[in-house]
């Protein structure tokens, strides 16, 4: 992978972060918070918070390809590295519905579950462009060997 298409599935895995993060923040609010309203200033916590997760991706980059067990390794590095920006980033009120620990547990829990979903679409979208370049390549092949 060349260092231009790193930059660019790190961007896609951010705007896909900010999206998921948004639609947790609103499911943890309406359970843990329901009472208050969210200000302008508090859109852009999502935005820090998918681009404080993207900086840990960055131990996923290889020039070579990497074995199954070193990809593996870097991905749980990777998981601990944003579950703790996430935990150490999120200050809750004093007034929470579900208490502290319980916020805390559905921050992990979530971050968890967006990670394992980010890296499922991530494969997913890597697996169709190696099939549709497999596929470009059998066309090839074919084409210059009815050509000879």
């Amino acid at each position: 992978m060349t260092i231009k298409e790193f930059v660019i599935s790190r961007f896609q895995l951010f705007c896909f972060l900010v999206t998921m993060i948004l639609t947790t923040e609103y499911f943890i609010g309406v359970f843990a918070m329901p009472d208050q309203v969210l200000h302008n200033r508090d859109l852009l916590g999502p935005i820090a918070a998918a681009g404080l997760c993207i900086i840990p991706t960055c131990v996923t980059y290889f020039k070579k390809e990497p074995t199954i067990n070193q990809y593996i390794a870097r991905l749980i590095i990777q998981l601990i590295l944003i579950e703790c920006i996430m935990l150490t980033a999120i200050t809750p009120q004093q007034d929470l519905e579900i208490g502290k620990t319980g916020l805390y547990i559905a921050i992990g829990v979530s971050t968890f579950i967006i990670y394992v979903f980010a890296v499922l679409i991530m494969y997913y979208r890597n697996y169709l462009q190696s099939k549709s370049l497999t596929n470009k390549l059998k066309r090839f092949q074919e084409a210059v060997g009815e050509s000879t």
